[in-house]
């Protein structure tokens, strides 16, 4: 019986057919060389490789289409599917017909995508990654370097619907409510989201998403970020979280990853199918762009056997590649065929995910003129309105963001129009987030002059600019009553001309500028964000300004597409 280890590097070999003649010729030392072939077995036990069929001691490769492999085949397989396939390569053909070897390395897909992403050559034949998303993604990353994936991605072998796993219980009351995708908007149950950037059934559930709020950007920026402060490494742990959670609680996984949690927990989970976007991911074969024709009628061989291995893929649980369930199911939804998302969208949405949660980076420039005294409401000013929007902002964001907070007038400094108040530092510090606190609810003490706007954003910008760090969300996030009132320093057309210079678009520190109120420069504002890739928004009733402003900073990462 063949057997899938996770350690990918070789150190033993298999036993050869000359080897096997050699033990038929001299009888007197077979003992002592079935002692080395079982160590060099035990050898490729430990590797994490397992050799499947082995041609017969004597006899050649078999012909094409006679049910064996007509050539040897180096398979790279994502655990998820790694059991499935090795019981196929188990059952192809007979080892006296002569049919030729396989092997199997055992490593998760992200890996897999990752190394062909950055430009390794395929150590493999064939890839069976979990999810046709991950050579998409693998593929797309390689153009962005100038690079191309040396890859061929060919037919579906299975499938498994993305589902929400739930106890039975909290499983019953959302088939009751129809709940799908949509209803994460309206967050009837807390969910459970693996990791993204490690489990394909993740991005295909966001591709999901998006495709239920139709195309409502706005809404699914929200969910992703809730979602994201749930976020677990590992589909099993989103099962588990799903099962031991006091309150009703899903994890968004898949059929398949269901069946096998609740197989290896021994645990009783079920899977509720969403009633708004019926999606599948699907198993593909991969193979090498160099591979030889021999090797690829080889693969072919083994992609048929495993399509056609209906009661196998039920056993680990998987569907058929056409999306039918193995066998009937009580539920009408669950025995429906689910269509397989299209990878492209899928790495798309992957990238939407990376972008909406990367680490902020974040200069908070807020107006302190001397308008910001006046009434807002029968008992607030505009800035102590805003100083509790400024609140509730520093808590929205996420511990892994840095933040800073400069105030600007007109000659705060000597002829500056600019301070700083907080200097940048992570929110993962409690004294830092509290120092930032503590700015935001004593801005009302900083109140006076006039309005030195152009010349404060310039300065902001090309301070991010020189820190700038990569990987991160670079921005300036820019808080007004007024128009520049500045007569000494620059003109808009001059701010924009300098903005144009620093400007670059691969590595941007966006401007997302907010207008609080009707005598606000809307229009300059609206070209300051243009010119960085920003947006702005207005709110021109005091009490939107808490709205807008936790608007502005949650959707800080999908500037200018946010809808």
């Amino acid at each position: 019986m063949a057997r899938a280890q996770s350690d990918p590097t070789p150190t033993g070999a298999a036993p050869t057919r000359s080897a096997a003649r050699a033990a038929n010729r001299r009888g007197p030392s077979r003992i002592l060389l079935v002692l080395v072939i079982l160590l060099a077995v035990a050898l490729v036990a430990v590797a994490g490789v397992v050799a499947v069929k082995v041609i017969g001691a004597g006899e050649s490769a078999a012909a094409p289409g006679d049910g064996c492999l007509v050539a040897d085949v180096r398979v790279v397989a994502d655990p998820a599917v790694a059991g499935a396939l090795e019981a196929v390569a188990d059952d192809l053909g007979d080892s006296d017909a002569g049919c030729a070897q396989a092997t199997i390395t055992v490593e998760e897909s992200a890996q897999t995508a990752a190394a062909l992403a950055g430009g390794t050559h395929p150590e493999f034949d064939v890839w069976v990654p979990d999810s046709a998303m991950w050579p998409a993604w693998a593929s797309s990353q390689a153009e962005l370097e100038g690079e191309e994936a040396p890859i061929v991605v060919g037919d579906t072998v299975a499938t498994t619907p993305v589902v929400f796993a739930a106890t039975e219980e909290t499983a019953a009351a959302l088939e009751e409510q129809q709940a799908g995708f949509s209803s994460f908007a309206a967050a009837p149950v807390a969910a459970v989201l693996p990791d993204p950037t490690t489990v394909a059934s993740s991005s295909a559930a966001l591709l999901a998403l998006q495709t239920a709020l139709a195309g409502d950007a706005r809404t699914f920026t929200g969910i992703v970020l809730g979602l994201a402060t749930g976020v677990v490494p590992t589909a099993d742990d989103a099962l588990a979280a799903a099962s031991a959670a006091p309150s009703p609680t899903v994890a968004v996984t898949t059929e398949q990853a269901v069946h096998a949690f609740d197989a290896a927990e021994s645990a009783d989970l079920v899977a509720v199918y969403p009633a708004d976007v019926n999606a599948a991911v699907s198993v593909p074969f991969v193979t090498a762009g160099s591979a030889s024709d021999e090797t690829l009628a080889a693969v072919a061989t083994l992609s048929a056997a495993v399509a056609d291995a209906e009661d196998v893929l039920a056993e680990f649980g998987f569907r058929t590649a056409e999306g039918a369930p193995a066998e009937s199911s009580a539920s009408d939804t669950a025995d429906a065929a689910s269509d397989p998302v299209d990878s492209v969208n899928q790495a798309e949405a992957l990238r939407t995910w990376q972008v909406l949660t990367a680490p902020s980076r974040m200069l908070s420039l807020n107006d302190v003129s001397g308008s910001m005294d006046e009434p807002a409401t029968a008992d607030l000013s505009r800035i102590d309105l805003f100083e509790q929007a400024a609140v509730r902002a520093i808590n929205s964001l996420s511990s892994d963001s840095s933040i800073a907070s400069w105030v600007f007038s007109s000659r705060r400094i000597g002829g500056q129009d600019w301070q700083e108040v907080v200097p940048m530092g992570p929110l993962s510090d409690p004294a830092h987030k509290q120092a930032m606190i503590d700015a935001a609810n004593g801005l009302d003490g900083l109140v006076g002059g006039g309005t030195g706007l152009y010349d404060s954003v310039l300065a902001a910008v090309s301070y991010m600019r020189e820190t700038y760090v990569p990987g991160q969300v670079n921005l300036v996030l820019l808080n007004t009553d007024g128009f520049n009132e500045d007569d000494d320093g620059l003109d808009l057309s001059a701010l924009l001309a300098e903005l144009e210079k620093l400007h670059d678009p691969a590595n941007p520190v966006a401007v997302i500028a907010i207008g609080y109120g009707p005598d606000t420069d809307q229009s300059a504002l609206e070209q300051i964000a243009a010119a960085t890739d920003g947006a702005a928004y207005q709110a021109l009733e005091p009490t939107d300004i808490t709205t807008v402003l936790v608007d502005a900073v949650t959707q800080r990462g999908c500037r200018p597409y946010c809808g």
